[in-house]
């Protein structure tokens, strides 16, 4: 039944006998409508020149044409009028606005939430997606849709979790679906990620759902990863030039601590510093090779630890 949920067409057979004024009626009939649609009901009468509809027994005011749209519950009527004669009431069509089938509003709400704000180049990431549903009522045929910048790799879902959710290589771009959520519900999904090289990530998330949301504001989550690039050089040359007159690593800013060794050949330590600040330029010591050692703790509060030679060159001769 088509007018269930949209514009539906609904016909009263009225047939106008002018010398017997019989009336042939359909059956009648219930039809369930949803609070807010419409339903187009249809009288056909035979050299009917105008018609008077019924609501309840109450004449509808201005409406003498052979259709009518109505979107309020109960009985409707109508009586054809052709040339000196007129039809018999028609039977009732009866409209009933289901309480149980009333467009619903629902409020859903998505988050982005990544497990670090910050992430290197070529590191592996975890990214969880959560949709709340924040009312009392459930909500159907939910689409996540989530859009992944240039930036980012995506590298597959959390081991161990089942998902409907699609990668869209070409856009970059994951959809996740889900049948229902109830009422007061949460869910999630987790997805691993990448960095693919310096910038700030993008990454936004939508939802929708089958049923009318109350508060759009809530639909759409965009959170930005940093993706940072860690370098540690194995030469400088501190000669005055301006270029890698010091021992500079490139991202150790964006840590949250670090402490620095430097020693020489013999294992002696020739340089140290609390929160290294780039500055070392293997003041008072020979050209050769140096080795140090660097301990870093993210952001994450975890702690790293690297380590590996340097090169301190003064002069450099180009041929």
């Amino acid at each position: 039944m088509q007018g269930l949920s949209f514009i539906g067409s609904i016909v009263f057979a009225v047939l106008l006998l002018c010398a017997l004024g019989n009336v042939i009626a359909q059956q009648g009939q219930t039809l369930r409508i949803v609070k807010g649609k419409k339903v187009t009901l249809r009288a056909n009468a035979e050299h009917a020149l105008s018609y008077i509809w019924f609501h309840n027994g109450e004449a509808v005011y201005g409406k003498h044409e052979s259709r009518i749209v109505v979107t309020e519950g109960g009985e409707y009527t109508v009586i054809a009028f052709g040339d000196g004669c007129n039809s018999d009431l028609s039977d009732p069509i009866r409209i009933v606005v289901d309480p149980l089938s009333e467009e619903v509003q629902v409020d859903i709400e998505i988050r982005n939430l990544p497990d670090s704000e910050r992430a290197l180049v070529s590191q592996e990431f975890n990214f969880q997606f959560l949709v709340l549903n924040n009312s009392d009522v459930a909500a159907d045929q939910l689409l996540v849709t989530i859009s992944l910048p240039k930036q980012l790799v995506y590298l597959g879902t959390i081991q161990g979790e089942d998902t409907d959710l699609m990668y869209n290589a070409f856009k970059n771009e994951l959809t996740w679906r889900l049948t229902r959520l109830e009422g007061k519900e949460s869910v999630s999904q987790g997805v691993r990620l990448r960095g693919n090289y310096t910038g700030q990530a993008v990454v936004t998330a939508r939802v929708s759902s089958k049923q009318e949301d109350s508060n759009i504001a809530n639909n759409e989550d965009h959170t930005t990863v940093d993706i940072i690039t860690f370098f540690v050089p194995n030469v400088i040359t501190p000669n005055g030039d301006g270029k890698n007159d010091t021992f500079k690593i490139i991202g150790l800013d964006s840590f949250k601590s670090n402490k620095l060794y430097i020693y020489n050949r013999f294992g002696g330590e020739v340089f140290r510093s609390i929160n290294y600040q780039n500055n070392w330029a293997g003041e008072g010591l020979r050209e050769g090779t140096y080795f140090y050692y660097l301990e870093i703790e993210d952001w994450t509060g975890s702690v790293h630890r690297d380590k590996g030679n340097v090169l301190l060159v003064r002069e450099i001769v180009y041929q």
